[in-house]
């Protein structure tokens, strides 16, 4: 989110850049091999008062193909008073990890992309934890190109992705675009999927690509979901943030401009700033385009991170929020939805129900109201 605030919550990389190659010689880690894995040791920065932030990756010079792989990128983090120009966080030490994004919730900023980096925003202090996102078994889902959505009412994250490379049947006629909460006191390190945020069938899309990279975001009056096609971008939007996200609704708004989107309503709530990135391996940058609601083709782009800010191949895979308190931890925060207590009654597994994340009992059973197959239904 990718993030924005307002009454359903709102909403990756925290892209910035340095203003000299000096400014980035932190040495980054080694290559893992687990990117659910602690990235870091730790370290600190000078937190920032500006009222964006943005997380992105850049590659470095010289590898050329080896800018595709992800093991290549390293993680960085930057701030702006304007959503146009754009500097690294003093103190930030880039390491690897890849398509990441952030999200402020109280005094931490999160950012996921190498396992779970929690910045305080007061204090400086960056610290590292593992990161899991879990299938509705309870199984890890790997994720791919996961992005923050916002929060529900009781302060949880809300998380969005698309399915592991394992979980795709390529001759499918759909794409699935799934959704996550956060789990009970794991301080954003913990998600369980909780529904589909929409299925796209593939005969439906106005350009070639598959779909990849979503971000959602709230753009003062109804919930935007972006997705990325190759070097294009289309959007889908909804009433609730949880969805579902309305297949008539597809717009297109990067036509061949380039892809991997994240938006953010500006601050006071008049303008759409869209970031996606375009260029080859060794030339890529971070591109911004704005707009007002409802979503709409963008014509003009302006880049506002070019790979050479670092001394780098490319700067890419931007993930944009605000950077406010956003709706404090409540009590559905300590508390996941499986096992909060639940008194409404909800109809036998498969049947139909008419709210994304509504839980009823069924038998004596939890059941969540969960997008499945273009329909919400209850599961367990």
């Amino acid at each position: 989110m990718r993030k924005l605030v307002i009454p359903l919550v709102a909403s990756t990389l925290l892209a910035l850049f340095a203003t000299s190659a000096g400014a980035h010689a932190a040495p980054p880690t080694a290559p893992r091999s687990d990117p659910g894995a602690p990235a870091h040791g730790g370290f600190t920065v000078t937190p920032t008062a500006d009222p964006y932030l943005m997380a992105f990756h850049t590659c470095a010079l010289g590898i050329g193909a080896q800018c595709g792989s992800p093991m290549n990128h390293l993680i960085r983090l930057g701030s702006s008073p304007d959503g146009r120009s754009w500097t690294q966080l003093p103190g930030w030490q880039p390491h690897t990890g890849s398509v990441p994004d952030v999200f402020r919730r109280g005094d931490t900023a999160y950012v996921i992309g190498a396992g779970l980096s929690r910045v305080n925003m007061k204090t400086g202090q960056v610290t590292a934890s593992s990161f899991t996102v879990k299938n509705a078994q309870g199984a890890g889902a790997m994720p791919r190109d996961a992005s923050f959505a916002g929060q529900l009412p009781d302060g949880r994250l809300v998380l969005v992705y698309v399915p592991s490379m394992q979980a795709i049947d390529p001759n499918s006629p759909t794409r699935s675009i799934l959704l996550a909460t956060e789990d009970k006191d794991s301080d954003g390190s913990s998600f369980t999927y909780v529904g589909d945020a929409i299925t796209i069938s593939t005969a439906s899309l106005p350009v070639p690509g598959d779909a990849t990279d979503p971000d959602i975001y709230w753009n003062g009056n109804r919930w935007v979901l972006l997705v990325s096609l190759g070097g294009n971008t289309i959007a889908y939007t909804s009433a609730n943030l949880l969805g579902p996200y309305e297949a008539n609704t597809q717009t297109i708004v990067s036509r061949d401009d380039g892809g991997v989107p994240s938006a953010v309503l500006s601050t006071d709530n008049s303008t759409v700033f869209t970031y996606i990135n375009t260029g080859g391996r060794d030339n890529a940058s971070i591109r911004l385009g704005t707009s007002v609601a409802p979503p709409s083709l963008i014509s003009s782009w302006t880049v506002v991170i070019p790979a050479s800010q670092f001394g780098t191949a490319s700067a890419e895979s931007p993930g944009v929020s605000l950077n406010t308190t956003g709706i404090a931890c409540g009590a559905g925060c300590g508390a996941t939805q499986a096992s909060a207590t639940v008194t409404a009654k909800a109809g036998k597994p498969g049947s139909k129900c008419t709210k994304a994340g509504a839980q009823g009992t069924y038998k004596g059973a939890t059941l969540t109201c969960r997008m499945k197959k273009g329909k919400l239904v209850w599961s367990a």
